[in-house]
Protein backbone atom coordinates (compact mmCIF):
# COMPACT_ATOMS: atom_id res chain seq x y z
CA UNK A 1 0.00 0.00 0.00
CA UNK A 2 1.33 3.22 -1.13
CA UNK A 3 2.54 5.22 2.00
CA UNK A 4 0.16 7.56 3.29
CA UNK A 5 0.85 11.65 3.67
CA UNK A 6 -1.21 13.37 6.86
CA UNK A 7 -0.91 17.26 6.86
CA UNK A 8 -1.31 18.66 10.32
CA UNK A 9 -2.43 22.03 10.28
CA UNK A 10 -1.64 23.81 13.50
CA UNK A 11 2.34 23.42 15.58
CA UNK A 12 0.68 24.07 18.91
CA UNK A 13 0.36 20.92 21.59
CA UNK A 14 -2.26 19.70 19.80
CA UNK A 15 -0.78 19.02 16.36
CA UNK A 16 2.53 18.32 17.06
CA UNK A 17 1.60 16.12 19.84
CA UNK A 18 -0.45 14.22 17.31
CA UNK A 19 2.12 14.34 14.82
CA UNK A 20 4.75 12.27 17.60
CA UNK A 21 1.92 9.47 18.58
CA UNK A 22 1.38 9.15 14.83
CA UNK A 23 4.72 8.96 13.87
CA UNK A 24 5.47 5.93 16.86
CA UNK A 25 2.11 4.01 15.63
CA UNK A 26 2.52 4.65 12.11
CA UNK A 27 4.73 4.71 8.71
CA UNK A 28 2.80 7.71 7.56
CA UNK A 29 4.54 10.82 6.05
CA UNK A 30 3.25 13.55 8.68
CA UNK A 31 3.78 17.24 7.72
CA UNK A 32 2.71 19.59 10.68
CA UNK A 33 2.00 23.22 8.90
CA UNK A 34 2.19 26.28 11.58
CA UNK A 35 1.87 30.08 11.10
CA UNK A 36 4.19 31.10 13.55
CA UNK A 37 7.92 31.16 13.28
CA UNK A 38 7.95 28.12 16.39
CA UNK A 39 6.51 25.47 17.21
CA UNK A 40 4.45 24.98 20.46
CA UNK A 41 1.52 27.43 19.88
CA UNK A 42 0.03 28.45 23.38
CA UNK A 43 2.89 26.68 25.01
CA UNK A 44 5.25 29.88 24.93
CA UNK A 45 7.84 30.81 27.52
CA UNK A 46 9.66 34.02 27.51
CA UNK A 47 13.34 33.11 28.41
CA UNK A 48 16.10 36.28 29.49
CA UNK A 49 18.56 35.27 31.85
CA UNK A 50 17.98 33.20 34.34
CA UNK A 51 14.49 33.93 33.90
CA UNK A 52 11.98 30.95 32.28
CA UNK A 53 8.67 32.92 32.21
CA UNK A 54 5.60 30.88 30.91
CA UNK A 55 3.46 33.22 29.50
CA UNK A 56 0.65 30.53 27.89
CA UNK A 57 0.65 26.62 29.24
CA UNK A 58 2.25 26.65 32.71
CA UNK A 59 1.82 23.51 34.72
CA UNK A 60 1.95 19.90 34.87
CA UNK A 61 -0.77 17.56 36.62
CA UNK A 62 -0.42 14.05 37.30
CA UNK A 63 -2.62 13.52 34.42
CA UNK A 64 0.07 14.71 31.95
CA UNK A 65 1.43 11.44 32.42
CA UNK A 66 2.34 10.87 28.22
CA UNK A 67 3.66 14.95 28.82
CA UNK A 68 5.72 13.48 31.54
CA UNK A 69 7.07 10.37 29.79
CA UNK A 70 8.00 12.66 26.91
CA UNK A 71 9.56 15.07 29.27
CA UNK A 72 12.37 12.63 30.91
CA UNK A 73 13.07 11.52 27.30
CA UNK A 74 13.87 15.02 25.92
CA UNK A 75 15.81 15.61 29.15
CA UNK A 76 13.16 18.42 30.55
CA UNK A 77 13.44 19.20 34.13
CA UNK A 78 10.56 20.04 36.81
CA UNK A 79 10.20 22.54 39.29
CA UNK A 80 7.54 22.62 42.03
CA UNK A 81 4.92 25.66 41.88
CA UNK A 82 4.80 26.54 45.99
CA UNK A 83 2.94 28.07 47.84
CA UNK A 84 -0.54 29.42 46.77
CA UNK A 85 -2.92 32.10 47.82
CA UNK A 86 -6.26 33.04 47.70
CA UNK A 87 -7.46 36.29 48.97
CA UNK A 88 -4.68 36.43 51.16
CA UNK A 89 -5.43 32.22 53.01
CA UNK A 90 -3.64 29.64 51.63
CA UNK A 91 -5.69 28.56 48.99
CA UNK A 92 -6.94 24.80 50.14
CA UNK A 93 -8.08 26.55 53.38
CA UNK A 94 -10.17 29.26 51.69
CA UNK A 95 -11.81 26.39 49.46
CA UNK A 96 -12.57 24.09 52.57
CA UNK A 97 -14.80 27.40 54.27
CA UNK A 98 -17.15 26.88 51.78
CA UNK A 99 -20.63 25.67 52.99
CA UNK A 100 -21.55 22.21 53.22
CA UNK A 101 -19.97 18.66 54.16
CA UNK A 102 -16.72 18.45 54.80
CA UNK A 103 -14.30 18.81 51.66
CA UNK A 104 -13.49 14.53 51.01
CA UNK A 105 -17.11 14.34 51.00
CA UNK A 106 -17.62 16.77 48.56
CA UNK A 107 -15.16 15.28 46.13
CA UNK A 108 -16.49 11.99 46.61
CA UNK A 109 -20.19 13.35 45.15
CA UNK A 110 -18.40 15.03 42.82
CA UNK A 111 -16.05 12.51 41.52
CA UNK A 112 -19.80 9.81 41.17
CA UNK A 113 -21.63 12.40 39.73
CA UNK A 114 -18.87 13.08 37.25
CA UNK A 115 -18.64 9.39 36.26
CA UNK A 116 -22.19 8.92 36.15
CA UNK A 117 -22.75 11.59 34.08
CA UNK A 118 -19.70 11.28 31.71
CA UNK A 119 -20.91 7.06 31.37
CA UNK A 120 -24.30 8.40 29.93
CA UNK A 121 -22.42 10.64 27.62
CA UNK A 122 -20.99 7.34 25.86
CA UNK A 123 -24.33 5.84 25.41
CA UNK A 124 -25.35 5.50 21.46
CA UNK A 125 -27.65 6.62 21.66
CA UNK A 126 -26.90 9.86 24.09
CA UNK A 127 -30.44 10.05 26.76
CA UNK A 128 -31.84 13.70 26.31
CA UNK A 129 -31.43 13.95 30.24
CA UNK A 130 -28.01 13.39 29.90
CA UNK A 131 -27.72 15.90 27.40
CA UNK A 132 -29.86 18.24 29.79
CA UNK A 133 -27.81 17.55 32.51
CA UNK A 134 -24.45 18.38 30.32
CA UNK A 135 -25.77 21.67 29.24
CA UNK A 136 -25.80 22.64 32.92
CA UNK A 137 -23.80 25.49 34.14
CA UNK A 138 -20.92 24.51 36.26
CA UNK A 139 -22.37 26.92 39.32
CA UNK A 140 -26.02 25.08 38.71
CA UNK A 141 -24.82 21.59 38.39
CA UNK A 142 -22.39 21.97 42.09
CA UNK A 143 -25.17 24.37 43.62
CA UNK A 144 -28.04 21.47 43.43
CA UNK A 145 -25.67 19.09 45.07
CA UNK A 146 -24.46 21.02 47.59
CA UNK A 147 -21.05 21.21 46.69
CA UNK A 148 -19.58 25.15 47.61
CA UNK A 149 -16.57 23.57 48.52
CA UNK A 150 -16.29 22.40 44.80
CA UNK A 151 -17.58 25.67 43.27
CA UNK A 152 -14.82 27.51 45.40
CA UNK A 153 -11.95 24.97 44.17
CA UNK A 154 -13.04 25.77 40.41
CA UNK A 155 -12.60 29.29 40.96
CA UNK A 156 -9.18 28.68 40.65
CA UNK A 157 -8.99 25.31 38.86
CA UNK A 158 -11.21 26.63 35.56
CA UNK A 159 -11.81 30.72 35.80
CA UNK A 160 -8.13 31.20 36.69
CA UNK A 161 -6.94 29.52 34.27
CA UNK A 162 -9.27 31.32 31.40
CA UNK A 163 -11.99 28.56 31.69
CA UNK A 164 -14.51 30.59 32.02
CA UNK A 165 -16.63 32.07 35.08
CA UNK A 166 -18.19 28.70 36.48
CA UNK A 167 -21.86 30.37 36.09
CA UNK A 168 -21.09 30.32 32.28
CA UNK A 169 -19.25 26.97 31.75
CA UNK A 170 -21.07 23.57 31.02
CA UNK A 171 -20.85 21.44 33.56
CA UNK A 172 -19.17 18.50 30.95
CA UNK A 173 -16.31 21.04 29.93
CA UNK A 174 -15.57 21.75 33.74
CA UNK A 175 -15.66 17.85 34.66
CA UNK A 176 -13.21 17.14 31.29
CA UNK A 177 -10.23 19.13 33.55
CA UNK A 178 -11.58 18.34 36.74
CA UNK A 179 -10.96 15.00 37.37
CA UNK A 180 -9.23 12.72 40.19
CA UNK A 181 -5.91 13.40 38.78
CA UNK A 182 -6.27 17.53 38.99
CA UNK A 183 -7.97 17.03 42.45
CA UNK A 184 -5.43 14.74 43.85
CA UNK A 185 -2.73 17.15 42.55
CA UNK A 186 -4.42 20.38 43.84
CA UNK A 187 -4.93 18.19 47.52
CA UNK A 188 -1.14 17.48 47.60
CA UNK A 189 0.12 20.58 46.38
CA UNK A 190 1.94 18.63 43.13
CA UNK A 191 1.60 21.38 40.12
CA UNK A 192 4.73 21.61 38.69
CA UNK A 193 6.68 23.49 36.14
CA UNK A 194 9.43 22.95 33.21
CA UNK A 195 13.09 24.23 34.41
CA UNK A 196 13.77 24.47 30.51
CA UNK A 197 10.04 26.01 29.32
CA UNK A 198 7.39 24.85 27.63
CA UNK A 199 8.81 26.14 24.23
CA UNK A 200 12.14 24.31 24.85
CA UNK A 201 9.40 21.17 25.58
CA UNK A 202 7.74 20.90 22.52
CA UNK A 203 11.38 22.20 19.73
CA UNK A 204 12.28 19.37 21.22
CA UNK A 205 9.32 16.99 20.58
CA UNK A 206 9.29 18.97 17.18
CA UNK A 207 13.06 18.00 16.22
CA UNK A 208 12.49 14.56 14.78
CA UNK A 209 9.41 15.81 12.44
CA UNK A 210 8.85 17.44 9.30
CA UNK A 211 7.35 20.79 10.97
CA UNK A 212 7.51 23.75 8.67
CA UNK A 213 7.14 27.03 10.85
CA UNK A 214 6.23 30.29 9.73
CA UNK A 215 3.58 28.47 6.75
CA UNK A 216 0.06 29.42 7.49
CA UNK A 217 -2.52 27.76 5.26
CA UNK A 218 -4.49 29.75 3.06
CA UNK A 219 -6.65 27.54 1.32
CA UNK A 220 -7.62 24.26 1.63
CA UNK A 221 -9.27 21.83 -1.27
CA UNK A 222 -10.87 18.29 -0.60
CA UNK A 223 -11.92 16.90 -3.69
CA UNK A 224 -12.48 13.05 -4.80
CA UNK A 225 -8.84 12.68 -4.89
CA UNK A 226 -5.89 14.47 -2.69
CA UNK A 227 -6.10 17.21 -0.68
CA UNK A 228 -4.40 19.95 -1.70
CA UNK A 229 -3.17 22.78 0.57
CA UNK A 230 -1.87 25.96 -0.61
CA UNK A 231 0.16 28.55 1.91
CA UNK A 232 0.05 31.75 1.85
CA UNK A 233 3.19 31.80 -0.60
CA UNK A 234 1.48 30.04 -2.60
CA UNK A 235 3.09 27.30 -2.16
CA UNK A 236 0.76 23.88 -2.40
CA UNK A 237 1.08 20.75 -0.46
CA UNK A 238 -0.78 17.57 -1.43
CA UNK A 239 -1.75 14.88 1.34
CA UNK A 240 -4.26 11.80 1.90
CA UNK A 241 -5.34 12.66 5.26
CA UNK A 242 -5.76 15.96 6.61
CA UNK A 243 -5.98 17.33 10.49
CA UNK A 244 -7.57 20.70 11.78
CA UNK A 245 -4.96 21.24 14.89
CA UNK A 246 -6.35 24.67 15.41
CA UNK A 247 -9.57 27.03 16.22
CA UNK A 248 -12.39 25.16 14.57
CA UNK A 249 -13.77 28.78 13.34
CA UNK A 250 -10.70 29.58 12.17
CA UNK A 251 -10.46 26.29 9.68
CA UNK A 252 -13.81 26.70 8.18
CA UNK A 253 -12.57 29.43 6.86
CA UNK A 254 -9.51 27.87 4.74
CA UNK A 255 -11.76 25.26 3.14
CA UNK A 256 -13.10 25.67 -0.18
CA UNK A 257 -16.78 23.65 0.90
CA UNK A 258 -16.81 23.45 4.70
CA UNK A 259 -19.00 20.74 5.73
CA UNK A 260 -22.59 21.05 7.45
CA UNK A 261 -21.39 19.61 10.55
CA UNK A 262 -17.84 22.25 10.30
CA UNK A 263 -20.10 24.90 10.04
CA UNK A 264 -22.14 23.80 12.87
CA UNK A 265 -19.19 23.46 15.05
CA UNK A 266 -17.69 26.46 14.14
CA UNK A 267 -21.19 28.33 15.77
CA UNK A 268 -21.76 25.86 18.46
CA UNK A 269 -18.91 27.94 20.59
CA UNK A 270 -17.71 31.32 22.07
CA UNK A 271 -13.96 31.62 22.74
CA UNK A 272 -12.73 33.41 25.49
CA UNK A 273 -10.02 36.33 25.43
CA UNK A 274 -7.08 35.61 27.78
CA UNK A 275 -4.28 38.36 28.40
CA UNK A 276 -0.84 37.07 29.97
CA UNK A 277 1.57 40.04 31.14
CA UNK A 278 4.87 39.93 32.22
CA UNK A 279 5.25 42.73 34.62
CA UNK A 280 8.48 43.94 36.43
CA UNK A 281 7.70 45.95 39.94
CA UNK A 282 10.11 47.85 42.12
CA UNK A 283 9.39 46.02 45.19
CA UNK A 284 7.16 42.50 45.72
CA UNK A 285 4.10 42.73 46.01
CA UNK A 286 2.83 39.29 46.97
CA UNK A 287 4.87 36.99 49.95
CA UNK A 288 3.49 33.06 48.13
CA UNK A 289 4.54 32.06 44.32
CA UNK A 290 1.20 32.31 43.08
CA UNK A 291 -1.86 35.12 44.69
CA UNK A 292 -5.38 35.49 43.41
CA UNK A 293 -8.47 37.44 44.14
CA UNK A 294 -11.80 36.14 44.35
CA UNK A 295 -12.93 39.72 43.22
CA UNK A 296 -12.06 39.03 39.69
CA UNK A 297 -13.15 34.83 39.77
CA UNK A 298 -16.37 34.44 41.61
CA UNK A 299 -19.60 34.72 39.07
CA UNK A 300 -20.60 38.51 38.18
CA UNK A 301 -16.64 39.38 38.43
CA UNK A 302 -15.78 42.20 35.89
CA UNK A 303 -13.32 40.92 32.83
CA UNK A 304 -10.33 42.99 32.93
CA UNK A 305 -9.78 42.54 36.50
CA UNK A 306 -6.07 41.19 37.34
CA UNK A 307 -6.93 37.61 38.55
CA UNK A 308 -3.69 35.80 39.27
CA UNK A 309 0.14 36.92 40.02
CA UNK A 310 2.85 34.43 40.07
CA UNK A 311 6.37 35.78 40.98
CA UNK A 312 8.69 34.81 38.29
CA UNK A 313 11.79 35.88 40.45
CA UNK A 314 13.84 38.86 40.09
CA UNK A 315 16.05 40.67 37.25
CA UNK A 316 17.60 43.82 37.20
CA UNK A 317 17.78 44.30 33.35
CA UNK A 318 14.01 44.22 33.04
CA UNK A 319 13.14 46.19 35.55
CA UNK A 320 13.09 44.54 38.96
CA UNK A 321 10.71 41.76 40.30
CA UNK A 322 9.19 39.62 37.94
CA UNK A 323 5.15 38.75 37.70
CA UNK A 324 3.04 36.81 35.49
CA UNK A 325 -0.47 38.10 35.54
CA UNK A 326 -3.48 36.99 34.10
CA UNK A 327 -6.90 38.81 32.85
CA UNK A 328 -9.62 38.09 31.17
CA UNK A 329 -10.01 40.25 28.31
CA UNK A 330 -13.52 40.66 27.94
CA UNK A 331 -13.94 43.79 25.43
CA UNK A 332 -10.87 45.59 26.81
CA UNK A 333 -8.31 46.55 24.37
CA UNK A 334 -4.43 45.72 25.44
CA UNK A 335 -4.30 49.40 26.54
CA UNK A 336 -7.04 48.99 28.56
CA UNK A 337 -6.07 46.33 30.20
CA UNK A 338 -2.40 47.92 30.78
CA UNK A 339 -4.70 50.30 32.66
CA UNK A 340 -6.32 48.58 34.55
CA UNK A 341 -3.30 46.47 35.48
CA UNK A 342 -1.12 49.20 36.89
CA UNK A 343 -4.69 50.16 39.18
CA UNK A 344 -4.64 46.56 40.13
CA UNK A 345 -1.20 46.15 41.17
CA UNK A 346 -1.29 49.71 42.82
CA UNK A 347 -4.08 48.62 45.42
CA UNK A 348 -1.91 45.55 45.73
CA UNK A 349 0.78 47.87 46.98
CA UNK A 350 3.10 47.62 44.24
CA UNK A 351 4.45 49.69 41.39
CA UNK A 352 5.44 48.28 37.67
CA UNK A 353 9.15 49.42 36.51
CA UNK A 354 8.10 47.88 33.34
CA UNK A 355 5.63 46.10 30.62
CA UNK A 356 7.63 43.52 29.83
CA UNK A 357 5.40 41.36 27.52
CA UNK A 358 2.12 41.04 26.48
CA UNK A 359 0.13 38.20 25.00
CA UNK A 360 -3.95 38.01 24.26
CA UNK A 361 -4.71 34.37 23.49
CA UNK A 362 -7.61 33.29 21.45
CA UNK A 363 -8.05 30.73 24.52
CA UNK A 364 -10.34 27.83 25.96
CA UNK A 365 -13.76 27.05 23.71
CA UNK A 366 -16.72 27.68 25.65
CA UNK A 367 -19.86 25.29 24.31
CA UNK A 368 -23.21 27.07 23.98
CA UNK A 369 -25.61 25.62 26.26
CA UNK A 370 -28.52 25.00 23.37
CA UNK A 371 -25.57 22.98 21.00
CA UNK A 372 -24.67 20.92 23.95
CA UNK A 373 -28.29 20.15 24.37
CA UNK A 374 -28.73 19.30 20.55
CA UNK A 375 -26.46 16.83 20.18
CA UNK A 376 -23.08 18.87 20.03
CA UNK A 377 -20.77 16.02 21.89
CA UNK A 378 -21.93 13.04 19.88
CA UNK A 379 -21.63 15.05 16.27
CA UNK A 380 -17.42 16.18 17.03
CA UNK A 381 -17.54 12.91 17.90
CA UNK A 382 -19.62 11.74 14.30
CA UNK A 383 -17.16 13.90 12.28
CA UNK A 384 -13.76 12.17 12.73
CA UNK A 385 -12.73 11.18 9.29
CA UNK A 386 -15.10 12.30 7.57
CA UNK A 387 -13.63 13.37 3.99
CA UNK A 388 -10.54 12.08 5.17
CA UNK A 389 -10.41 15.00 7.95
CA UNK A 390 -9.50 14.55 11.57
CA UNK A 391 -10.25 17.28 14.30
CA UNK A 392 -8.04 17.91 17.71
CA UNK A 393 -7.52 20.80 19.77
CA UNK A 394 -9.58 22.10 22.66
CA UNK A 395 -13.54 22.40 20.81
CA UNK A 396 -12.83 18.52 20.52
CA UNK A 397 -11.52 17.52 23.64
CA UNK A 398 -10.32 20.59 26.04
CA UNK A 399 -7.52 23.47 26.39
CA UNK A 400 -5.11 21.77 28.19
CA UNK A 401 -1.97 20.04 27.11
CA UNK A 402 -2.75 17.31 29.34
CA UNK A 403 -6.89 16.85 27.75
CA UNK A 404 -5.56 17.37 24.30
CA UNK A 405 -2.91 14.68 24.76
CA UNK A 406 -4.84 12.19 26.27
CA UNK A 407 -7.44 12.92 23.27
CA UNK A 408 -4.78 12.69 20.66
CA UNK A 409 -3.97 9.25 21.94
CA UNK A 410 -6.82 7.59 21.15
CA UNK A 411 -7.39 10.01 17.72
CA UNK A 412 -3.98 8.21 16.55
CA UNK A 413 -5.70 4.59 17.29
CA UNK A 414 -8.72 5.76 15.31
CA UNK A 415 -6.42 7.07 12.32
CA UNK A 416 -4.23 4.25 12.80
CA UNK A 417 -6.76 1.75 11.81
CA UNK A 418 -8.54 4.07 9.17
CA UNK A 419 -5.12 4.11 7.36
Amino acid sequence: MEQQRIAIVGGGPAGLSLARLLSDATDAYITVFEAGVRPGGKSFSFIQGDAVVEMGTCYTTRAHRIVLDWMKETGIHLKPLREQSFDGEDFLDYVKRGEGPALPIQILRFLGGRQRLMSKLKKDPVPEAARQEAAQTTADWLRARGLHKIERFMYRSMTNLGYGFVDETPIVQAMRWNDFDLILTGLLKQLKMPVEGWTAFWERVAAPLDVRTATPIARIERGSGKIRLTSAAGESFEADQLVCAMAIDDFTKLLDEPLPEETFAAGALSWNGYTTTLVATSEKFTDVNVAAWSRALTPGAQTGQMMSARYDGYESELGGHLYLTGQLSGEYSDSELEELLREEISREGGEITNIVLQRTWKYFARYHQDAVRDGLLTRLEEMQGKHATWYTGSAFSHEAVSNIVNFNAGLARKMQAAL
